[in-house]
């Protein structure tokens, strides 16, 4: 890999005009946590009942809102998410209650221009007020989702009284929101149908992904690093975007290879190689050896993740040992006049993404694995 093979960014090429490569493993270090400091606000909308406390609470993993049979909520409510305090979720008066009587009230009450998104909630049919809010979001360029909540009532239901099967319940259920929407735009039709007890089931998965995906990257990335990992889903969800971070990583430390001081990169690599792998496991909600759930696990899952168990940098240190041949390389072609530099940059950022992109497949498949671990567990329980 030539060093015009690593990539970089134009924030990274200003830095190194202005600063040379002065403070670059500081300056990588605050782009990998630049995610902890970007405001999302989300808000959720739909009448008395039909979930929204719920779905809140849902996404985030948290019981962060208080629900309810009755109306809940007269006046927007916020709340910050705790692994995220920029995150904002707002639960909203339904559009049509007491203190929002119509769409004019409404849009003065609430300042929609202020949310990313919203969610527009139904446990039946959109009604006609729901439906011009969804055209005035569609007026002001306002990205939201239509959501049919409480799948599993209707599908047993339907199962009860009429011996209908999922499958079918499932499609007169979709096939009735076209029909209802058939004003909208084909673009603003999609609804996702869930349960807000089932979030690995029906269509949950998939809002979740579609909130992200209305979101641009910075705000995408952000969330995703702020979601519990709870279903198979998040897991390879987190996995893409941590993924997207590896060439960060590795560009840090071909920067710093092109230092002329022997051990300087060696040290550096150590300690953004240690730091990244603990994140990965942090997202991936690895039990920690002293944990409760750590102790109910197989013994064969403890040793997998006891594998991961790597505290300081020494012990990472150790498994880099295996990429000695092109660290060896690194540090003697750096001293090589005018092509050393850039030949060392190219070994350094080739080593540290291969190490990181191979740990990263193998900590998801762990993940994977602990999570079908505990599912089986509490079906049995």
């Amino acid at each position: 890999m030539g060093d015009d093979k690593i990539p970089h960014s134009e924030d990274e090429q200003k830095h190194t005009q202005n600063h040379g490569l002065v403070e670059i493993q500081e300056f990588f270090e605050r782009k990998l946590e630049e995610w902890k400091d970007i405001e999302i606000t989300i808000a959720v909308t739909g009448h008395s009942g039909v979930g929204k406390s719920s779905l809140i609470n849902a996404i985030t993993g948290l019981r962060v809102a208080k629900t309810g049979v009755t109306e809940t909520t007269n006046e927007p409510a916020e709340y910050t998410y705790q692994k995220h305090k920029k995150i904002k979720l707002w639960d909203l008066p339904g559009l049509g209650t007491p203190s929002c009587p119509d769409l004019e009230t409404y849009c003065k009450k609430i300042d929609l221009e202020k949310y990313d998104t919203l969610l527009i909630l139904t446990a039946s049919r959109f009604t006609e007020t729901e439906l011009q809010l969804a055209k005035k979001l569609t007026s002001m360029k306002k990205s939201f989702l239509f959501v049919r909540t409480k799948i599993d009532n209707d599908i047993k239901n339907e199962m009860f009284d009429m011996q209908k099967s999922e499958e079918l319940t499932l499609s007169e259920i979709r096939e009735e929101c076209r029909e209802n929407l058939r004003n909208l735009t084909a673009s603003n039709k999609n609804v996702f149908l869930i349960s807000n007890h089932h979030k690995d089931k029906w269509d949950f998965p998939c809002l979740r992904q579609a909130i992200l995906d209305v979101l641009p990257p910075p705000k995408k990335e952000s969330l995703t690093f702020s979601l519990t990992s709870d279903t198979k889903d998040a897991i390879k969800r987190k996995v893409e975007v941590l993924r997207d971070r590896i060439w960060k990583v590795a560009a840090a430390s071909a920067a710093v290879a092109a230092v002329p001081f022997p051990g300087l990169s060696a040290a550096i690599d150590l300690t953004l190689i240690t730091k990244e792998v603990n994140f990965y496991k942090s997202q991936l909600a690895f039990p920690n050896e002293d944990s409760e759930e750590f102790r109910r696990l197989t013994p064969e899952m403890k040793d997998r993740i006891s594998r991961f168990c790597l505290p300081s940098a020494v012990q990472i240190g150790n498994l880099l040992a295996s990429y000695a041949a092109s660290s060896t390389a690194e540090e003697y072609v750096r001293f090589i006049p005018l092509v050393g530099t850039a030949v060392a940059g190219s070994f350094s950022f080739a080593s540290t993404y291969f190490f990181l992109d191979k740990w990263l497949k193998e900590l998801e498949e762990t993940a994977l694995k602990v999570l079908d671990a505990t599912s089986i567990r509490v079906v049995e329980s």
